[in-house]
């Protein structure tokens, strides 16, 4: 088989601030799940990447620090065709500005990341 034939991974964009939570979960995206992965620590890294390049899903964690929340970069892409899945620490009660968006709550496990794509 050429290279030109191998079929490609799904792209996913995971936005995490947290860079050791960030490598063990892209590292799990990438031998778990065989996504080719793109990671963001921040909203200006994460819209970077989302303007340049497309992505057939989204990982997004919800609170990026410094007051950012990844909510508007999470509909800009969901409006590009992306199917969007948010984390965070909090349940589905206490985020109103989700509910048309998978939710994955922290901490998760990789099955859980493969069930809310597999939703979205």
């Amino acid at each position: 088989m050429t290279l030109s034939m191998t079929p490609s991974r799904p792209k996913v964009l995971y936005v995490e601030d947290e860079v050791i939570v960030a490598l063990d979960v892209a590292d799990g995206l990438a031998e778990e799940l065989g996504f080719q992965v793109s990671v963001a620590h921040n909203l200006t890294a994460a819209n970077r990447l989302a303007d340049t390049e497309k992505f057939d899903f989204a990982l997004l964690d919800m609170n990026l620090g410094h007051g950012e929340r990844s909510t508007e970069l999470g509909n800009k892409l969901a409006a590009s065709g992306t199917h969007v899945v948010f984390a965070s620490g909090y349940n589905r009660n206490e985020i109103d500005e989700i509910a048309n968006f998978q939710l994955i709550e922290k901490p998760f496990l990789m099955s859980d990341i493969r069930t809310a794509f597999a939703a979205a």
